[in-house]
């Protein structure tokens, strides 16, 4: 593994990610609101799926299943049939479904704002528990999946065991994003969408070329004018 990088490195690639996401960042629906049950329905429907699938069926599904008390009526073979592009189609539903129903049970219908009574609803992990803190409450809460832990491998040619690796997330929790944590973590997932490519990377109009371990070592030198 590389050594860390410094503060001043940190802070650098940090306000580039920002900077880059406030001009370029894609504009999905889920984006629009700070709702904190459109935010948590919308990080159940990403899971183990692309926000492409996500956004051509996320604002019917909110439209249909406006309140956590009308998911937790629906029949799950309702719910599927709804989500039934995004694949796991029956799990995905009965996750869904029994969220809400115990939001309304154990919360009156207000969704938790903490991550102990976030993580302790059906089909809720810590990611989306703290996407959740993140988007719709506003609470900086490292944020770590497939996206982060390519985005840091390439960057700094760091080494995590996966998105569940602690020290993946110690690491991102060491940035000081002082409020901006929404377009730093959407930033980091778009740019893994749309530049840094897994397979064929756009290093030539990626913000982070400069510091970028993997494309000194990999990429030849190119224009920028």
């Amino acid at each position: 593994m590389n050594l860390l990088p410094t503060e001043s490195t940190k802070s650098m690639i940090q306000e580039s990610i920002i900077r880059w996401f406030d001009a370029n960042g894609r504009d999905l629906p889920w984006r629009t609101t700070s709702d904190p049950y459109e935010v948590l329905i919308a990080e159940m429907l990403l899971r183990r799926t692309t926000a492409t699938a996500v956004a051509r069926i996320y604002s019917a599904f909110i439209r249909r299943f406006e309140r956590p008390e009308r998911l937790a009526r629906a029949r799950v073979r309702t719910i599927a049939s709804m989500v039934g592009t995004l694949g796991l189609q029956n799990l995905r539903a009965r996750h869904l479904q029994q969220t809400a129903a115990h939001i309304v049970k154990e919360f009156k219908g207000s969704i938790p704002d903490t991550m102990e009574g976030l993580v302790n609803l059906p089909g809720v992990g810590v990611y989306v528990a703290s996407a959740v803190l993140n988007f719709a409450f506003c609470r900086p809460s490292p944020l770590v999946d497939g996206n982060t832990i390519h985005l840091l491998s390439r960057l700094f040619e760091l080494e995590f065991a996966g998105p569940a690796d602690r020290n993946a997330w110690d690491f991102i929790a060491s940035f000081e994003l002082g409020g901006q944590n929404k377009a730093f973590y959407w930033g980091i997932i778009d740019l893994v969408a749309m530049v840094c490519l897994r397979r064929v990377p756009r290093c030539e109009i990626c913000p982070l070329h400069e510091p970028c371990i993997w494309r000194h070592k990999n990429k030849p030198a190119f224009k920028t004018g």
